[in-house]
């Protein structure tokens, strides 16, 4: 996995900073962009089957894209969406709730799935 770099963003001051006085210029400065697939609880009303041998089938599988800012035995970081007069739309993921954290690359202007990409 990329190591994150010593900095962040703050888009409130077109510069990304955290409780540890890390600083970035924008999205993409501080750690690689990312998709986590992850399992999410789920609530069902009104069901009428219920898979006592395979529970995990009614959880939700989410995927989200994101720069990776913050990671730990914890959670995962992911800045979806970063503007300087709303600051950012983060996402913060259980880890033990991940089941895949896959790197992108970045292809000219483009970002594409690596396909080195490791299972957490």
């Amino acid at each position: 996995m990329t190591k994150l770099k010593d900095k962040k963003v703050n888009t409130r001051s077109a510069k990304m900073i955290d409780n540890t006085a890390r600083e970035g210029e924008t999205l993409g400065s501080v750690g690689p962009f990312v998709k986590v697939t992850w399992n999410d609880a789920a609530s069902t009303f009104k069901s009428y089957i219920i898979n006592a041998e395979n529970p995990s089938e009614h959880l939700t599988v989410c995927e989200t894209v994101g720069e990776m800012v913050a990671k730990d035995d914890k959670a995962i970081v992911l800045v979806m969406h970063g503007s300087q007069c709303d600051g950012c739309d983060i996402m913060a993921i259980p880890t033990d709730w991940c089941q895949k954290i896959e790197v992108m690359e970045i292809q000219g202007e483009c970002i594409t799935e690596n396909l080195e990409s490791q299972p957490e």
